[in-house]
């Protein structure tokens, strides 16, 4: 704009904008500052400067600029709008909320225009209940617009308002189609809400629709099929939702969270001519490929011949199901994963591999809980003492002379822990927790599936590892664990002074994956049944 002489606010404004088209933001600013000095009365060139100050991150220097322009215009209800929504962007939630019912609540402007501004406000105040309460006021007003309801169900999902949640959401969904967010949000809610609720089964008919109703809306989101592979789903809907996917799924996409995703429910399904083109298109060196690589690479260990042995029939809402073999030597309780799986392995396919022991299995898959089996299973009975009655009717049943348990990660502890309970002879683990304590870092903690609420309600009912383990003074615990993984290392080296106990580093495995590289290696098994 060298070299033009500007006068009137339009002018000034006109410039700031085509600064702004042309990617020119010091020139934007530059001009926008100069018009508010040149023009102190003219409201939309004062704006004008507060707006592009929040727009480029320097939200203290916008709430100082509206709060001084709330002298000059102290009746002027967009002033206070945007230092309320420059306040929410500083997370002073409770002055920008004071501030708009106090000044735009009740100001001279359209429902409209009072519900936008409180969308903006509310927008950053992720999991203010003021700012969930004050999105559920304008629903009441405006009830037919999907995109506040979305907004308005996002904010009462992060409150932990989860019927209300599901009500807004699914009110949007009627009217327009929910992007991703808003459908992951969805079916999250609902499966929260049966298990905060303590339904069981935890999947009903409301959430199989809901995911599906997502899976059939394009582009096939990876967020989606995530949910397919996590949610305790019946055979018959998961084998149903499942067509969606491969109906849907492209093995060319670039989406490496969705090719993952793809994989796991591809093998889950015993759909092994897709998993491995799919696993083939994984890109070398990629976030996603590399977790994926210790599967993959177990995968190719095992030939189909290996892999076709399989005698479980996997139903993912099933939290009992017990493989019988006549005259086994023992009687193997797998506790499954955090996803319902055995660290990225179908039980399925696990089961094949265990086929090859004398043993009776017994696969365990808590539907209710992130932190498995340690509140009990709830299809045996509301509490522990009901699950261990069952699992030891169970036993007996099964009449092997031996017991030995089975656990990876989080559900390494329900293997040590159960098996003190019921009389082990070895407890088998890989890359087994010790605690589920916050001084680890658990993953589940910190994506906030499992709430150290909950942590200590399950601690409650089981002692400490070392507690549990005096009172079973007979029971061998076995850690293996990757040597080059520190997590594992640590929680190894927590416990390994303990009677009974005894480590297995796996050399060069820098994983939580241990199971997985032991399969590659042939180890598996001969780690589970030997003298």
């Amino acid at each position: 704009m060298s070299g033009v002489t500007l006068a009137t606010p339009a002018e000034f404004r006109a410039a700031v904008q085509q600064c702004l088209d042309g990617n020119d933001l010091a020139g934007a600013h530059r001009l926008a500052r100069e018009a508010a000095m040149a023009h102190p009365r003219d409201i939309d060139c004062q704006l004008q400067l507060g707006r592009l100050l929040d727009q480029s991150g320097r939200h203290g220097e916008a709430a100082a600029h509206y709060q001084a322009l709330r002298t000059a215009f102290p009746n002027n209800a967009w002033v206070a709008a945007r230092l309320a929504t420059s306040l929410a962007k500083q997370g002073r939630g409770e002055e920008a909320l004071a501030l708009y019912h106090a000044a735009v609540a009740g100001a001279g402007l359209t429902e409209a225009q009072r519900t936008q501004i409180a969308r903006q406000i509310a927008a950053p105040l992720r999991r203010n209940h003021a700012a969930a309460a004050l999105l559920a006021s304008r629903v009441a007003v405006t009830p037919d617009d999907a995109a506040l309801l979305r907004e308005a169900g996002s904010a009462a999902a992060s409150t932990n308002n989860l019927t209300e949640a599901i009500g807004f959401l699914d009110r949007s969904a009627a009217l327009q189609p929910l992007p991703a967010w808003a459908h992951a949000i969805r079916i999250d809610a609902r499966q929260k809400l049966a298990r905060r609720a303590g339904q069981w089964p935890p999947v009903d008919a409301g959430l199989e629709a809901a995911l599906e109703a997502a899976l059939a809306q394009p582009p096939l989101a990876a967020t989606y099929v995530r949910f397919l592979n996590r949610l305790p789903l019946r055979r018959e809907a998961w084998t149903r939702l499942y067509r969606q996917v491969r109906t849907a799924a492209d093995p060319g996409t670039k989406d490496g969270f969705l090719l993952y995703e793809i994989l796991l429910a591809a093998l889950q399904a015993d759909d092994r001519g897709f998993a491995d083109e799919v696993a083939a298109a994984l890109v070398s060196g990629s976030e996603w490929a590399e977790r994926a690589a210790p599967l993959i690479e177990a995968l190719h260990a095992a030939s189909s011949a290996v892999w076709s042995r399989s005698r479980l029939e996997d139903d993912k809402a099933a939290e009992l199901q017990i493989v019988r073999v006549p005259g086994a030597q023992a009687t193997l309780l797998v506790f499954a994963t955090l996803t319902g799986n055995f660290m990225m392995l179908p039980l399925a396919m696990l089961d094949a591999l265990l086929a090859a022991l004398p043993v009776n299995v017994v696969y365990l898959r808590d539907t209710m809980s992130y932190a498995p089996g340690l509140r009990g299973f709830r299809s045996f009975g509301p509490h522990l003492d009901d699950t261990l009655v069952r699992l030891r009717q169970e036993i007996a049943t099964l009449g092997a002379p031996r017991l030995l348990t089975l656990g990876a990660s989080a559900s390494g502890l329900s293997a040590i822990r159960y098996g003190a309970r019921l009389g082990a002879e070895r407890a088998v683990t890989f890359g087994a927790l010790t605690s589920l304590g916050p001084e680890f870092g658990h993953a589940a903690i910190r994506s906030g599936r499992l709430t150290m609420a909950a942590v200590t309600e399950a601690q409650t009912r089981f002692r400490d590892v070392a507690s549990e383990l005096a009172a079973a003074p007979t029971m061998r615990v076995e850690f293996h664990y990757g040597a080059e993984y520190k997590l594992d290392v640590d929680h190894a080296f927590r416990v390994k002074d303990l009677p009974g106990i005894s480590i297995h580093p796996s050399a060069g495995v820098d994983h939580h994956y241990v199971v997985l590289s032991m399969i590659a290696a042939g180890t598996f098994t001969g780690a589970i049944w030997h003298d």
